[in-house]
């Protein structure tokens, strides 16, 4: 009787343990699935850095992803609208989302939108190494920062920024006022192009945005450059003074643009992104047309890009009380 009840164990735990393996085997991620598309939903408007950079690396993603790739603006809330969408959305890793950062931390201290930055998925970032910058029209009465930071201190000045209220822009806003000693008042945007047209159009004093975008502008003879928020000179514009080098500490700004999922994407499915992003950033195109757009590229893959975002909430905090003078 005892062997009877040793065997009927055994022949239990088998059958329980081919089930197991079963449902494994039925769980198995299968990513990406030929003829299912996947959306990389864009933040911020047509024509500005978020756009752009999600449109130039689309293709590269798609080349090493198997599966067609396509881009979806999705404005609104300077770019809150988009990032709850896809937080809320299945994480399946067909639906991914393309921002900034840290804007998107900034937009979350401050509006507490219904979700948190740090448990999305974090896939991989591309666009980084870059930082914030000033510009004026060709045809503006400054033509330097000493003159737009003279300019601010008798009279309030007008400056616009891309990404809306909780972006970037409006950080760098803030450290003007608060750092350079500016008047001046933030007038958002959605989008760089947007910017620029306010500046070109003498409609407002000086546009803020990352140096990336300004440096396209300037290669169209539309705007010049001013100053960065950087603790040193760019290589992609050596001839621009930093904010530092002109007497102030503190103001040193740097921006990026990478890519989130869902909650819950299995990890899988974020390893095979993160090949395809590297891939992508290797591949000789990508970065004829990185140095043609004149992005510039500082990718990171998901671990170095979550801890990027921890971070970013340290720092941030530390001034948000500054930013919401603005809000």
């Amino acid at each position: 009787m005892k062997y009877w009840r040793i065997i009927v164990y055994v022949i239990l735990a088998l059958f329980l343990l081919s089930i197991s393996v079963s449902v494994f085997a039925e769980e198995k991620v299968e990513f990406p699935t030929s003829g299912k598309q996947i959306r990389l939903i864009i933040t911020h408007g047509v024509g500005g850095s978020v756009d752009t950079a999600a449109r130039g690396i689309a293709p590269f993603l798609e080349k090493y992803l198997g599966v067609s790739v396509v881009t979806e603006n999705m404005v609104g809330a300077s770019g809150r609208r988009a990032m709850e969408y896809v937080f809320n959305a299945k994480p399946d890793g067909y639906t991914i989302v393309v921002s900034a950062f840290p804007s998107r931390l900034i937009g979350e201290l401050l509006y507490e939108p219904n979700y948190k930055m740090k448990d999305f998925v974090h896939l991989g970032s591309w666009l980084g190494g870059d930082f914030r910058s000033v510009i004026v029209g060709k045809n503006s009465e400054y033509q330097s920062f000493q003159e737009l930071m003279e300019a601010g201190k008798t009279k309030t000045l007008k400056a616009a920024g891309g990404g809306g209220l909780g972006s970037t822009s409006q950080l760098q806003t803030v450290f003007l006022k608060e750092k350079v000693g500016m008047n001046v008042d933030f007038i958002p945007f959605d989008s760089t192009a947007e910017v620029a047209n306010m500046v070109i159009g003498k409609h407002v004093d000086f546009g803020v945005m990352p140096l990336s975008s300004s440096l396209r502008f300037r290669a169209q003879g539309d705007v010049n450059i001013v100053a960065i928020h950087a603790s040193e000179r760019s290589k992609a514009a050596p001839n621009v003074p930093t904010l530092k080098e002109l007497g102030y500490e503190g103001v040193v700004i740097p921006y990026g643009v990478g890519a989130w999922a869902p909650p819950g994407t299995a990890k899988e499915i974020q390893d095979i992104y993160a090949n395809a992003i590297t891939k992508a950033v290797e591949d000789p195109d990508f970065l004829a047309w990185a140095e043609k757009t004149k992005v510039l590229l500082d990718p990171m893959g998901p671990e170095e890009f979550l801890q990027t975002t921890l971070n970013d909430y340290e720092n941030i905090l530390s001034v948000l009380d500054l930013l919401k003078t603005v809000k």
